[in-house]
């Protein structure tokens, strides 16, 4: 990600940097990168995880077995 010329720093007494100021529409897309990262890493950690390969493996068992509704089904029944 490139930021623009637009950033701004504050500086200490001594003249180093401590901060910096940049527009929002760029805090928020650093924002929106972050998260993208942090719901990959989440996901890689889940789907390596013992208890999501068992439901996995007991969905696509549910599947063959044709032990399946459509979600609009299930969701009127409620």
């Amino acid at each position: 990600m490139v930021l623009s010329a637009n950033e701004k720093y504050i500086v200490d007494e001594k003249g180093n940097p401590t901060a910096v100021i940049l527009p929002i529409r760029e805090y928020k897309k650093m924002l929106s990168i972050l998260e993208e990262v942090e719901d990959h890493r989440e996901t890689k950690i889940l789907s390596q995880s013992a208890e999501f390969k068992k439901l996995v493996k007991r969905g696509l068992e549910d599947i063959r077995a044709d032990r399946i509704k459509p979600w609009k089904e299930v969701w009127d029944d409620l």
